[in-house]
């Protein structure tokens, strides 16, 4: 057995991953799927005869966190008091960054930045439209990644005015977000290492070795790819242009995988933080519930991704135990944001009753007969 210190980290995750030793993979619930034939898989898993799952996933976990760093750390209220409020988190965003009406920013709804008009579902709509609300899910992904609104604009094929639209408003609307993760960043590039809320680290050891290298090398590659398109460019390729061709392929790609790894590692960590602090939460919550159902003689059958699934007996499956589990889902870690949790009741896993859809009284679903 080796204890792992902040002395001797670095040396054993290098060894480890060094190692060409090998260990036969588990089942990994987290991978099959919630669509298609995953949900025939899924309800193949079932409880014990006589006793019924409860699932309990946390809600918006991820942009709650978010609004309360933006609240603790730089008194920034705008995405809190969304949470606060309790509407619905990107129809209210993109309300904000558009400056539209709910009208256009309910889920599926479409606007036109054109005619100033907007809809509803597919069909027929304008070709310069898009989904503002759909458009905000993805763009908090994009200002995490510092993306640009060129690139914004090709990938969510809007006109630039549009991405650039988006991302002027944002800034506007939740003034701290941006500098939230570039203080993150900036703070894994100079310590090496980033935290979650609770303190557990995540480390880049070999950022400083890769990103300088990569800032050394990055005028000659960019040299490398000008000539590469300028060769690429010629209507008629002599045998020297496909040998230099072949040539420049391998000098530039151990200097882009080196400079795409410096970035991958610049964006991970800010998601280290969120994602981290999420699992951090979740562990918590399973820490207590796993407690209660030692307790209780109740069953914790798994964790997967940020839901909690636990089994109890018919007689144990009433609106006081729902209420347990919703308590500890909601309220074992205390956060400036509201924590909000689905619980479902699972006869088998993925066939899911809400509490009001569920006849406590007789332990079935309402209305089955």
């Amino acid at each position: 057995m080796v204890t792992v210190t902040d002395d001797n980290y670095l040396k054993i995750v290098r060894t480890l991953v060094n190692s060409e030793a090998s260990v036969k993979k588990g089942t990994n619930l987290q991978n099959i799927p919630s669509k298609g034939e995953g949900v025939r898989v899924r309800n193949a898993f079932r409880p014990r005869g006589g006793w019924y799952f409860i699932g309990s996933d946390l809600g918006q976990i991820e942009p709650r966190i978010q609004a309360h760093i933006m609240y603790e750390r730089y008194g920034d209220n705008s995405m809190r008091q969304i949470f606060i409020d309790g509407v619905d988190l990107y129809t209210t965003m993109a309300m904000k960054t558009f400056n539209l009406p709910e009208a256009y920013c309910i889920d599926g709804a479409w606007y036109d930045p054109e005619s100033k008009e907007g809809g509803y579902g597919g069909g027929k709509k304008p070709p310069t439209a898009f989904y503002p609300r759909k458009m905000m899910k993805t763009g908090v992904l994009a200002v995490s990644y510092d993306q640009k609104p060129q690139s914004f604009s090709q990938k969510m094929k809007v006109s630039m005015e549009v991405a650039e639209d988006f991302f002027r408003g944002f800034e506007e609307q939740f003034p701290s977000f941006k500098q939230m993760v570039t203080d993150i960043r900036e703070g894994m590039k100079k310590y090496g290492f980033v935290e979650t809320l609770y303190g557990r680290k995540r480390r880049f050891p070999d950022y400083k070795q890769y990103a300088a290298e990569a800032k050394k090398f990055e005028n000659k590659l960019m040299q490398y790819y000008i000539e590469r398109k300028r060769i690429n460019g010629k209507k008629k390729k002599t045998p020297e242009d496909r040998e230099r061709l072949a040539e420049l392929e391998s000098l530039i790609k151990p200097l882009a995988e080196k400079r795409n790894l410096v970035s991958y590692w610049e964006r991970a960590a800010f998601n280290a933080v969120i994602q981290g602090t999420g699992a951090d939460i979740l562990k918590m919550n399973g820490n207590r519930i796993a407690r209660i159902c030692m307790e209780r003689g109740w069953e914790f059958n798994a964790s997967i991704h940020d839901e909690i699934k636990i089994s109890v007996p018919r007689e144990d499956l009433t609106e006081d135990t729902i209420e347990i589990v919703r308590d500890a889902m909601t309220k074992t870690c205390d956060l400036s944001v509201p924590l909000i949790t689905d619980t479902v009741i699972e006869p088998k896993w993925m066939e899911e009753y809400r509490p009001h859809e569920w006849d406590f009284e007789n332990c079935k679903p309402k209305g089955d007969d």
